[in-house]
Order: structure tokens, then C-alpha cells, then sequence
């Protein structure tokens, strides 16, 4: 069995990405797996600041979600990252999130 995280960045609560994360949820449980879901709507994760405190150790200067997705992602076997296609890429909430990866 594996630790499943699903990580969705639509901004649609009831959205065709939350139904996508829903079936694909499921169809991991019916295999066996655990599955956790984050929605970026519910854990607000900001962009990177460039300040580099990351870089060198420190913790990060911005009070927000990110350390809680973080240490779900460090635990998890596998990361499913959602998103719908906004001019061709994944969304500005996902993109924030990946962004905080620099360090």
C-alpha cells in the first residue's frame, strides 16, 4: 500500500479538476492505496519571495500553508499534482506552491 497525496490547484471547489481528483482518489483507494487530497483553495500557499532564508537554512518568512503541504509531500510515496490549463499551463496556485521548491 502506498501513501497517496493528491495536491489540487483549481479554483473550483465542485470543478471539473475536483471531479478528476475525486475519480482518480477513488480508483487509488479501490487499489489499495491511502489518499489524502489537499486543496490549494483551503491551504493558501503565496508565491516565493525570493528572500533566500530558504537557502541558508532558515525558516521561511511567510506565515502560510506551505510548511504543511511540505511535510505532507516529504511523507507521501507518490504526488499527484491537478490542475485545469490556464493559457496553457497549470494554474497560478500550483505554480506558488512548486515556487516554494527553490530550497
Amino acid at each position: 500500500m502506498k501513501h497517496i497525496l493528491i495536491v489540487q490547484g483549481g479554483g473550483r471547489p465542485r470543478g471539473n479538476t475536483a471531479q478528476l481528483v475525486e475519480h482518480f482518489a477513488q480508483g487509488a483507494r479501490d487499489a489499495g492505496h491511502q489518499v489524502e487530497t489537499v486543496s490549494l483553495l483551503q491551504v493558501p500557499v503565496n508565491g516565493s519571495l525570493g528572500c533566500n532564508a530558504c537557502r541558508y537554512g532558515k525558516p521561511c518568512v511567510q506565515k502560510d500553508g506551505f510548511q504543511g503541504v511540505a511535510d505532507k509531500i516529504l511523507a507521501a510515496d507518490l504526488i499527484a499534482f491537478a490542475s485545469p490549463l490556464y493559457f496553457w499551463t497549470i494554474s497560478s496556485r500550483l505554480k506558488a506552491l512548486i515556487e516554494r521548491f527553490y530550497a
